[in-house]
């Protein structure tokens, strides 16, 4: 009962207040100023150039510029060149630490130059057997030839005056040889009759010397001493004279058969030179020669066949060594593309190198192009090759060259790394007179319309909702809207094709 009695009596204070307060009279809000109306500009539609034109910056580079870059991972072991130092083509210009590849290849190039060598040896073996049976061969042809082909006539004559020649010599050799005999035989019988009566008067002699030999003081001893000696002297003529003629005649006889012999020798030896000639070939001597070609035949075929697979595997095999090593090397090694100058260096000796990252720029600037590289992504696609601009270099203010867009931005990817993509628009330009560096900047005006009596008014002045272009036309003192069509938009005038007259008034945003 406290409870309630304390509740009902928090309730009765709490609406008195409430009532107290809704009698209260609410504060007067406080009036805010009058915002003054703000002026808007107004443009008149007028008549004149409208161009569509981009306007970009670039620069002058080298028309052959190459960053030079390693593929594989590494560490920089040697810089060839500093910046700006001129290189030549084919010039070795950096390179990775190689390790033990050198020694590698080293050892390779001598295990490649034994094989080659022993290789070489069994070639020049295997080119003398070939060139021999090749010979044996020619020589058998030749054989063949000689036995088929007819006799000549001049080796025909010949061989017919040598038989007639080795007939005569025959002949003549017998009759020498019987004269010879002959004549030995008579000179015998000759020195054979005198010795007889020689004989007997030597025995006479002797006889009559045997009586007075032993009487020196006969008168008649002295001249049966001379007639003794005088006999005795021819009787050994006449024997030597019958020895002699003996054998003069035993010579002649053995002399005879020999002679005629070799004489007939040759003759049968030109006989038979000259059937050969008049009868041609026989068949069995075809055969044998045919047989021969084709013994010589099978020896060039069975030479030429014969190699060394083994040796020829070796150095197949020291050869694949030697280029993967070089391979290797080459790898780790970079080499001026070009003849020019080092544009820029981007590392130094004890760098660790990526793959494929640009360690080294050359560049040949005596050649060079303008390059551009910040357009804006909805003026790119408006611009492509064969397309004139003009360029002002800051280095000459107030000179404007002609230049055409010979190239426009690429990327280039492919499947073991990506390359560096070129993302500049090229520009071939020519400037006589001007010392142009590498890096000078310049101003592009790309002109793609040029339109010289058109109706115009400032971009600001032309508003846009939802697809629509349309301005608001100032009638007195009244505003319409009116939709327009326009044609070129560049940042400080659009063409108005549809929907405006010259001399309107719009009034801007």
């Amino acid at each position: 009962m406290n409870l309630r009695a304390a509740l009902c009596v928090a309730l009765t204070v709490l609406l008195a207040a409430c009532g107290s307060s809704s009698a209260q009279t609410a504060p007067t809000p406080t009036p805010r100023p009058v915002q003054t109306a703000l002026e808007k500009p107004t443009y008149t539609v007028a008549r004149g150039v409208v161009v569509d034109e981009i306007k970009v910056s670039g620069f002058v580079a080298a028309t052959r510029q190459q960053e030079l870059s390693f593929t594989q991972n590494g560490f920089l072991k040697v810089l060839y060149v500093n910046r700006n130092d001129p290189v030549s083509k084919g010039q070795l210009i950096a390179e990775l630490d190689l390790g033990e590849l050198p020694n590698q290849l080293r050892q390779a190039e001598v295990a490649l130059e034994q094989a080659e060598l022993a290789l070489n040896r069994t070639q020049a073996q295997r080119e003398v057997a070939i060139r021999r049976a090749e010979l044996d061969l020619e020589e058998a042809r030749a054989r063949l030839r000689r036995l088929e082909a007819p006799p000549e006539p001049v080796v025909l004559a010949q061989a017919r005056a040598s038989l007639a020649q080795a007939q005569a010599a025959l002949e003549e050799t017998r009759t020498n040889a019987s004269a010879e005999k002959t004549r030995a035989e008579l000179a015998l019988a000759q020195a054979s009759n005198t010795l007889p009566a020689i004989q007997t008067a030597y025995l006479r002699t002797l006889e009559e010397w045997n009586d007075i030999k032993d009487k020196p003081l006969d008168w008649r001893y002295k001249a049966v001493k001379e007639a003794f000696e005088r006999a005795e002297a021819e009787l050994r003529n006449a024997e030597t004279a019958v020895a002699q003629a003996q054998l003069a005649y035993d010579q002649a006889r053995q002399n005879e058969g020999p002679a005629i012999a070799r004489a007939e020798a040759q003759l049968a030896e030109a006989q038979a030179r000259y059937d050969d000639l008049t009868r041609g070939p026989r068949a069995e001597d075809l055969d044998q020669a045919r047989r021969d070609i084709e013994r010589a035949e099978l020896a060039v075929s069975e030479a030429q066949r014969v190699g060394d697979n083994e040796l020829e595997g070796r150095v197949a095999t020291a050869k694949l060594e030697v280029e993967r090593l070089t391979a290797q090397i080459e790898a780790l090694r970079l080499y001026a593309p070009f003849d020019g100058k080092v544009a820029a260096v981007g590392n130094k000796p004890g760098d660790q190198i990526a793959a494929y990252k640009a360690v080294i720029t050359i560049m040949d600037d005596t050649e060079k192009e303008l390059l551009v590289e910040n357009v804006l992504s909805q003026d790119a696609s408006r611009i492509g090759l064969g397309q004139q601009v003009q360029i002002s270099f800051s280095r000459a203010p107030g000179k404007v060259f002609d230049g055409i867009v010979n190239k426009l931005p690429t990327t280039v990817t492919s499947s073991a790394a990506t390359i560096n993509p070129d993302r500049a628009y090229h520009i071939e330009f020519e400037a006589p007179g001007m010392e142009l560096e590498v890096g000078d900047l310049a101003q592009v005006v790309i002109t793609l319309k040029r339109v010289e009596d058109a109706l115009w008014l400032p971009p600001q002045a032309v508003r846009a909702f939802e697809g629509r272009r349309f301005v608001v036309v100032k009638d007195g003192d009244r505003q319409r809207r009116q939709d327009v069509r326009v044609g070129i938009v560049s940042l400080e005038r659009v063409e108005i094709l549809e929907g405006l007259n010259e001399g309107d008034v719009v009034v801007g945003q």
